[in-house]
């Protein structure tokens, strides 16, 4: 994959983190938008459809005034009775009855034609479009209403008649006798005067509904349709029912200006995001300009650095940041060290170099030194010297395992058994028996020490606590866990040491006669740093106490074999 600098991994971190409140202020914007224009569109809905209902309702009251005037006149009435009663209508009443349906008709606009219906079914009217009282071809196919109810309201279905209209009939009651039903009178009125009802404001359109089917509309293509047809995705409806007729008023709202508000919106915080994008990109270089600056400063230190360039330093700039200042003191300080370290590791590797060298040309020395032990063991068994022979065979195996791998690591397990042969050869040289003790516990043996680590305390020992010291000499050696190091103990009965002399080697001071000391304590700076200490103590009964802490190593390995 590519590798990106500074700036490209923050202008898309500022990016993301700009995006995310916009991304919020968005939808609550939207959200919010959305529920304030729909609540408009329902506010300006339920208005627009009061305001239709009540349209409805006063072109109604003005039609049902007249037929209200028309079936409480007196003369009107007595014309009523009359034609109920008699089998044949007097032409004379007919006319009268004709003649007021003609002047209603020609003073009240809209009103194309009204009649009267009796109980038998006979009909007198008065045709205002084909100005005729005789001949229609659409009056007398009105339906008589099948109702109880005092008015009721129909819209015409009348084929033949090319004029659309709607019907008001009321019934007409004897008030001298209220239990007599004198018949119905029908009001027909030219349905473009329920324009009113159907204006509405820009984006709505507004229909009567009759059964299900469509009957007022400004588009006339829909008249007779199904309710159904107003189904559609593209508009919100509403409706209510004019409680005088029955008609369902339905108004179907455009959700075109919505949704061009919302896409307005929309298109509003695209750009305000695209303008908050480009002010954050731009801030981030003049930010970051400066430290770019000192970062490839850093960077083209560094490639020096690579190439084994470690004298230059880093300017430390007033203007940089605490962070940057500090990252250039480090590195200067990183540099100096590593100059430093360079030298002591070829001068460490010069010595190393020679050692090798002088460990070469001495390797023949202990080959040869095996062989002439070997020679004297077989002569000593040969004349029957079995203690000199096994003193010899001790001898050949301290040499063996102190000069192969020397410094390696080893098990405490096996360093024991290389000191039970130490300890044979010394006390032959001290011409007395030292007994050796060893409380090591069992998961404790495969733990790993250095080779000859306890060699120059139990040395020590000998050399000093037990020479000129009466009695059995007895040498010690425990181990134990102490949290995360290794304890090893190293205690013998003979002479205490000195209060000065102790507290020299406490201190690590070097000593003259202790050189054996001074080497193990630089073996244990070399093998652990810091991680290991060293402590002598006097017995009060007699005797010194060494203890040694080393950190753990091993445990679960096989022991080593050069034992």
């Amino acid at each position: 994959m590519k590798k990106k600098n500074l700036r490209q991994i923050l202008i898309p971190a500022f990016i993301i983190t700009a995006c995310i409140p916009i991304t919020i202020f968005t939808v609550i914007s939207q959200a919010r938008l959305k529920k304030s224009t729909l609540d408009n569109m329902n506010n300006q809905a339920e208005a627009d459809l009061q305001k239709s209902n009540q349209c409805l309702n006063m072109t109604l009251d003005k039609y049902e005034t007249i037929l209200y005037d028309i079936t409480t006149a007196e003369d009107f009435l007595n014309l009523a009775v009359t034609a109920k009663e008699s089998a044949d209508i007097m032409e004379t009443d007919a006319y009268n009855m004709r003649s007021e349906f003609s002047h209603i008709c020609n003073r009240n606009q809209g009103v194309d034609g009204i009649q009267l219906v009796l109980a038998d079914r006979k009909r007198i009217f008065y045709d205002r479009l084909s100005s005729s009282s005789v001949n229609s071809s659409w009056i007398e196919k009105v339906a008589v209403p099948e109702t109880e109810e005092m008015l009721s309201y129909t819209m015409g279905q009348e084929n033949e008649n090319p004029e659309r209209m709607f019907h008001i009939s009321r019934k007409v009651v004897n008030y001298w006798d209220i239990s007599e039903d004198l018949g119905e009178v029908i009001l027909s009125v030219d349905a473009d005067e329920l324009s009113s009802v159907l204006d509405v404001g820009k984006g709505s359109e507004i229909y009567l509904i009759d059964d299900g089917r469509i009957v007022g509309a400004e588009n006339e293509k829909l008249l007779g349709r199904t309710e159904d047809i107003l189904e559609t995705k593209r508009v919100s409806q509403k409706s209510i029912t004019n409680t005088r007729s029955g008609w369902k008023i339905v108004l179907c709202q455009s959700l075109s200006e919505y949704q061009r508000a919302i896409r307005e919106q929309i298109v509003f915080w695209l750009l305000l995001a695209v303008a908050v994008l480009l002010v954050f990109v731009f801030l981030i270089y003049k930010v970051t300009e400066p430290v770019m600056v000192s970062v490839n400063e850093i960077v083209d230190a560094m490639k020096n650095l690579e190439k084994d360039n470690f004298r230059e330093k880093l300017a430390i700039k007033e203007n940089d940041s605490i962070e940057i200042q500090k990252i250039s003191e480090g590195f200067n300080d990183m540099t100096e060290r590593i100059y430093h370290l360079i030298g002591q590791v070829k001068q460490s590797a010069l010595e190393q170099k020679n050692a090798e060298i002088s460990a070469l040309e001495a390797q023949i020395d202990p080959h040869f030194l095996y062989n002439i032990l070997d020679t004297i063991n077989w002569k000593a068994i040969e004349n029957e010297q079995y203690e000199i022979s096994e003193m010899l065979v001790a001898l050949a195996e301290i040499l063996r395992y102190a000069i192969n791998d020397a410094g390696e690591l080893t098990t405490i397990e096996a360093e024991k058994v290389w000191l039970e042969k130490y300890i044979l050869l010394q006390q032959e040289k001290l011409g007395e028996k030292i007994e050796l003790i060893f409380k090591i516990p069992e998961e404790l043996k495969t733990y790993k020490i250095h080779k000859m680590l306890l060699q120059p305390f139990v040395e020590n020992a000998i050399k000093y606590s037990f020479r000129g010291c009466k009695g059995e000499h007895r040498l010690t050696i425990e181990a134990a866990k102490a949290e995360e190091q290794l304890h090893l103990i190293i205690v013998n009965n003979g002479q205490c040491i000195e209060k000065v002399r102790l507290k020299e080697l406490n201190e690590g001071t070097k000593i003259k006669n202790h050189l054996g000391i001074s080497n193990v304590r630089k073996r244990l700076e070399l093998y652990y740093g810091e991680d290991t200490a060293v402590y002598f103590e006097n017995i009060l009964s007699g005797g010194v106490k060494v203890h040694l802490f080393i950190p753990i190593q091993g445990g679960n390995d096989d022991a080593d074999s050069s034992h």
